[in-house]
């Protein structure tokens, strides 16, 4: 079941924090008490499974997977927690969207971009779709590196046939300017947005 990590009690919390910690190198990782700001989620059975953290992009109607982390690799937690925060979403949302580190960064060790490869495997085997977006430099502090960009459709909005036609720009700017706080007219985000495919 999913339950809200608000809810927890501090036994609980502090392992919820080790998945976390566990899953994101400190380069990813924002202090866990922020997280709760937004709705952090956890997939529960006896002991926490996994933890969603997400943040609605204002008036889109799209929702931002700002962290996604299971307790172990290979049993199908990331699985079940996957289903289970799509299912609590659909009748708010009809589109999540997330960002994931790019297996062609420049220096990544080999080790690395197997790992990133297999993240983005698994988010497609659900349903996701790794969008045509180059130049996306989301802003960490002052630590700012290229990442990807990946979206899949919620509830009524769900094509079974692969996903509906996306606007990518317009995701764009509704990334930046909802969860990161960055103006269409930014220079950041006009990077991105030059960098797009063009339309035929």
């Amino acid at each position: 079941m999913l339950i809200n990590a608000s809810a927890l009690d501090e036994a609980t919390l502090r392992e919820v924090r080790d998945i976390y910690e566990d899953g994101f190198g400190a380069r990813l990782r924002a202090p866990f008490a922020d997280l709760l700001a937004d709705e952090a989620l956890v997939l529960m059975d006896s002991h926490p499974q996994g933890l969603a953290v997400l943040r609605p992009l204002g008036p889109t109607g799209w929702v931002f997977l700002r962290y996604f982390v299971a307790a172990s690799r290979g049993n199908g937690a990331g699985t079940r927690l996957w289903h289970a925060i799509t299912a609590h979403l659909a009748a708010r949302y009809s589109r999540i969207v997330y960002d994931v580190e790019d297996p062609a960064e420049h220096d990544t060790a080999p080790a690395e971009v197997v790992i990133r490869e297999r993240r983005i495997a698994f988010y497609e085997r659900l349903g996701a779709q790794l969008l045509p977006v180059r130049d996306y430099l989301p802003p960490h502090g002052d630590d700012t590196h290229p990442m990807l960009l990946m979206a899949a459709n919620l509830g009524a909005a769900t094509d079974p046939a692969g996903m509906d036609p996306i606007d990518v720009p317009d995701l764009v700017r509704g990334v930046y300017l909802h969860r990161y706080g960055l103006p269409a007219h930014d220079p950041v985000v006009q990077r991105t947005l030059s960098a797009l495919p063009t339309r035929t």
